[in-house]
């Protein structure tokens, strides 16, 4: 039989992993406060830290709508990795409490692996977008876009597309197996 009951060493993973995701999502909250805060009432501290950040040569102007554009971008990529979070924290509950080799967990780990990948091509794309949304407000000729792919984000795409590729092995593993678990 190819489960097998946890062993104490992984239940004390298990849960020393599902603390660390609760305070990696407790933390990208606050952070998500912070950055929406900085964004509404300081929106020179927003830009300059924008021109770094992006290593901009231009002018950064933040407007209200701009900002807000801004907070909806941050949004949007904090939600995409709290839901990563939520299904690894959901993994990591599973791993603790059943048997490792589940359809349930291999699921979540497919689930992850896909969420991460969306991340991973959301990364990709942020950047541009950022750059063309901090300097949309200055005048023609002094508006930019950086376009541009690192090996950071390349190696982040293959991880997650790994995690995603083993996930759904596992699926289809643990799939075979109850079938022939129920046949014997």
């Amino acid at each position: 039989m190819m489960n097998t009951q946890n062993s104490p060493a992984m239940i004390r993973l298990c849960k020393r992993m599902k603390l660390l995701t609760r305070v990696l999502q407790a933390a990208l909250a606050v952070g998500l406060v912070y950055a929406s805060w900085t964004t509404l009432f300081r929106p020179d501290g927003l830009a300059a830290w924008l021109a770094d950040a992006l290593d901009l040569n231009v002018a950064v102007t933040i407007t209200p709508a701009t900002g807000l554009a801004f907070i909806a971008l941050a949004a949007i990529m904090a939600g995409l990795v709290l839901a990563g979070l939520q299904t690894v924290w959901q993994l990591f509950d599973r791993l603790q409490r059943e048997r490792p080799f589940s359809y349930e967990a291999a699921a979540l780990m497919r689930r992850a692996g896909l969420i991460a990948l969306t991340g991973a091509i959301a990364g990709m794309v942020l950047r541009p977008v950022a750059t063309l949304l901090a300097t949309l407000a200055n005048p023609p000729g002094a508006r930019a876009i950086s376009i541009g792919l690192g090996s950071d984000q390349l190696m982040l795409l293959l991880l997650a597309g790994f995690l995603f590729v083993m996930g759904h092995v596992m699926v289809l593993a643990t799939s075979i197996n109850e079938d022939y678990e129920r046949f014997v």
